[in-house]
């Protein structure tokens, strides 16, 4: 059977499958845990969740989806909007996570809806359509999608292994002119995209088979015109044509296919995640080290910002390792109970605590697809700021133009006779003495608009620690005596 050891087993088991010994020897698909039972055992199948659950699990299991809706679906797409700005996605590591919110976003829908239709609606696999649910949906989607996540976090972790650990980016950077700065940032964002196209064109081509091939149909006992979804493998004992593609395609789902998702999927990337941990968080103790060395106006410069975007991929890997680790070591012992049941049944309380606490880690890993969004808002300032900026353009500009309309008609009038009372002279004398005051506000803030542009590169260093460069002072001094 199926081994797929990846870090978003799909918390897709429905409310109301029965727990069956024979059915959970037959039907065990381990990637999404679904076993396919007739109309008539749901029935039966309630009366062994109340033997089964606590009434706290059952509260757990109905409010879960929700939860998901909210904080996985809705708070990563916020997530994406503010990741996607020109602002953010200027760096690499912000793009690369733009496109992870958006891959758990639609992951939390997927996630979602099916426990929703098992929960409420009393739903199953073998009640929808073939293709659309179980194909395309339950095993192409959620995989799909699953692994364009577990790779676009790898890609983060490897490109910020590569910002911290080079040594002639800083060096380039400072070299470049703000035009070539300009350049170099459209340039990275282009190269993010490219890398996840890559990737999503791997991936597409690696699950194409669930499309074409996994599942089939079969005539129901009692109506031989109604026909059932059988959302598992085609197992050769239930197929009346055998043909060389469906020995040879069992044989890849029983064997190689286990094979290449345990190490592509889970040794893989946990063992970059790790490296990556290590390896940010020897940066940051460095680097904070050295910022308590320096000068304050120091410690509030783009370096800090670095530290605190170094300190966001920890916790995301953190969060990572600790909330789908367990799963995936359960998922082995899940593979070796299998083949233990083949030859003994197990007990009934066996199977509840077994069933019991697979759903428990499968929404421990759903956890971590609703905490990516604080992670961002508690360790990400950068992010913070951009957060709010797009809050108050979006949904409180209405609000404040109204108010400022109200106000502006208030005054309007009263602003046309004070700009009478001024003759021409008055006018003329009073540009003339602003002339000089202006230019030095200008002189000042394009200086400070330079400074707080954001470059492209996570490396940014700043040049000097000691305030404003030479020609800097002698630009001010000048604008400021025009």
């Amino acid at each position: 059977m199926i081994l797929a050891c990846h870090y978003s087993l799909s918390y897709l088991t429905f409310f109301n499958s029965k727990i069956d010994p024979d059915l959970f020897m037959i039907s065990f698909n381990w990637t999404n845990f679904i076993p396919i039972n007739s109309q008539s055992s749901m029935n039966l199948s309630e009366f062994e969740q109340a033997r089964c659950y606590s009434p706290f699990l059952i509260f757990v299991f109905k409010t879960q989806p929700m939860l998901l809706l909210i904080f996985g679906f809705v708070a990563n797409l916020c997530s994406f909007a503010v990741l996607i700005r020109p602002r953010l996605r200027r760096r690499p590591t912000f793009s690369y996570l733009a496109f992870l919110s958006l891959s758990n976003s639609l992951l939390s829908l997927i996630h979602a809806s099916f426990t929703i239709l098992g929960v409420y609606y009393g739903l199953t696999l073998d009640n929808l359509p073939l293709f659309i649910f179980c194909r395309f949906l339950n095993r192409f989607a959620i995989d799909f999608l699953t692994h364009f996540s577990l790779y676009t976090l790898t890609a983060v972790d490897l490109d910020r292994i590569r910002t911290v650990t080079s040594k002639t980016a800083g060096t380039h950077r400072n070299s470049r002119a703000n035009g070539g700065r300009q350049h170099g940032c459209a340039e990275a964002f282009i190269r993010v995209c490219l890398v996840e196209l890559f990737l999503a064109v791997v991936l597409f081509l690696l699950n194409t088979h669930w499309l074409t091939s996994y599942g089939y149909t079969a005539s129901s006992s009692s109506d031989n015109l109604n026909d059932i979804t059988e959302c598992t493998i085609p197992y050769l004992n239930n197929i009346t044509r055998l043909n060389p593609f469906s020995m040879a395609y069992n044989k890849y789902l029983t064997s190689i296919l286990p094979i290449i998702e345990l190490i592509l999927f889970n040794i893989l990337p946990v063992f970059i995640s790790l490296l990556a941990t290590i390896v940010i968080l020897r940066h940051v103790s460095i680097k904070y080290t050295f910022l308590n060395q320096i000068n304050k106006r120091l410690k509030k410069s783009r370096r800090r910002m670095e530290l605190h975007l170094s300190i966001l991929l920890i916790s995301l890997n953190c969060v990572f390792i600790l909330f789908t680790t367990p799963h995936n070591i359960y998922s082995v012992y899940i593979g070796q109970l299998q083949r233990r049941l083949g030859n003994k049944h197990e007990s009934e309380g066996e199977l509840c605590s077994i069933s019991i606490l697979q759903k428990s880690l499968d929404l421990l890993q759903q956890c971590y697809f609703m905490s990516t969004f604080f992670l961002y808002i508690l360790t990400n300032k950068r992010f913070r700021e951009e957060f709010y900026e797009l809050i108050k353009r979006n949904f409180l500009s209405c609000k404040h133009k109204k108010t400022n309309h109200s106000s502006t008609q208030s005054t309007t009038r009263r602003r046309h006779h004070r700009h009478h009372r001024y003759d021409n002279g008055n006018d003329y004398t009073t540009n003339y003495l602003r002339r000089p005051i202006q230019s030095t506000i200008d002189g000042q803030m394009s200086f400070t608009d330079d400074l707080t542009k954001d470059d492209c590169e996570d490396n940014d260093q700043i040049s000097t620690s000691g305030g404003y460069s030479n020609d800097t002072r002698y630009n001010a001094a000048r604008s400021s005596f025009a």
